[in-house]
């Protein structure tokens, strides 16, 4: 327990200790990069109790809240997710005026792809993804919507559970169980049609999350069995190492630290929740052992892919550069915390 929660620390105050400017791990703006980060020092404080990361919390809640309005997008919800949690712990109502102003926005105007999924939308200055739904989402804006519909606000709750089926339904391939990154409503298509690693955190995490947070509902058991079927095929393309690639198929491809943190952290969340058996346990300790040693002494997490959109193709995926990122930390701690 030590070790972990040391690991833990080491990670969290990567993020809390130091002032980045590269975009990667700047933690200067309402955006889903420190949105992620965000998170992690969250489940750090809810681990640890440590002061320090409560008041991290707090300060950057109170520079940056107002920023939420500057560009209203699906991924620059994000931060929102500790947002609400902090609402639940100080009780400020500004916090919570503004997760529920933001809430409205993504229920009632964030653009809807034809087949009623959240087209995915951000906040950098590049060509918009029109129709088209990515994996991404379901932690950017779902866990939130859950969270906050969980305390008294059920028609979130219910856009939450919608998205999620969507999600699943479109991005999931049902011959390998494995999911795409993204899926073009307009086009019909998965686009390049790569089953790329993070893709299947952001799944699995983010399910685990909204499953945990809502307890029963209609199609949950739905719900259930797509996450038992992912659980099978991602437990089929683990390495030997414990780790995961950045592309789940393809062993010639690098491995990448937050897709395996992602998906341990997932399959861990359901294994607590008797979703699946306990044999799986095996291949989460083979990936968080994998995990801490990609954790340096500073506590910064190596082996994490910079921003992905969806790329063309496989080679693609395996040509994006590895740096520092705050999603990179935060999906570590994730995975850290479910120890």
């Amino acid at each position: 327990m030590r070790d972990k929660m040391s690991y833990i620390q080491r990670t969290a105050d990567r993020i809390v200790d130091f002032n980045d400017t590269d975009w990667n791990m700047n933690m200067g703006s309402f955006d889903w990069v420190p949105g992620v980060g965000l998170y992690g020092v969250y489940l750090a404080y809810e681990k640890t109790a440590q002061p320090k990361y409560l008041d991290y919390l707090i300060n950057w809640t109170d520079k940056f809240l107002d920023h939420a309005y500057d560009k209203k997008t699906v991924n620059s919800t994000a931060p929102l997710l500790t947002v609400i949690e902090l609402y639940k712990i100080t009780k400020n109502e500004k916090y919570l005026k503004v997760c529920l102003d933001i809430a409205e926005y993504i229920t009632n105007e964030a653009p809807l792809t034809r087949e009623g999924g959240l087209e995915h939308t951000v906040t950098e200055a590049v060509e918009g993804f029109s129709e088209q739904i990515w994996a991404d989402t379901l932690f950017m804006v779902c866990i939130f919507l859950s969270k906050i519909g969980k305390l008294g606000n059920p028609k979130y709750s219910d856009f939450a559970v919608k998205q999620l089926q969507i999600h699943h339904k479109l991005l999931a391939d049902d011959k390998t169980n494995l999911y795409y990154h993204g899926w073009n409503c307009a086009l019909k298509n998965h686009m390049s049609g790569v089953y790329w690693g993070r893709a299947n955190a952001w799944i699995i995490y983010s399910t685990m999350e909204i499953l945990n947070t809502l307890g029963d509902f209609e199609g949950r058991g739905a719900i259930e069995e797509y996450v038992r079927k992912h659980s099978k095929a991602l437990a089929k393309v683990q390495r030997a190492d414990g780790t995961f690639g950045t592309v789940l198929d393809d062993e010639s491809s690098y491995t990448e630290v937050s897709a395996t943190s992602g998906i341990i952290a997932g399959i861990k969340k359901a294994v607590k929740a008797g979703i699946i058996e306990e044999s799986y346990n095996e291949l989460c300790g083979r990936g968080i052992e994998s995990v801490k040693g990609y954790i340096r002494e500073n506590g910064e997490v190596d082996g994490v892919s910079t921003g992905t959109p969806v790329m063309p193709d496989k080679e693609a995926y395996k040509n994006i550069p590895l740096t520092a990122t705050l999603y990179g930390q935060g999906l570590a701690i994730a995975a850290l915390a479910e120890f």
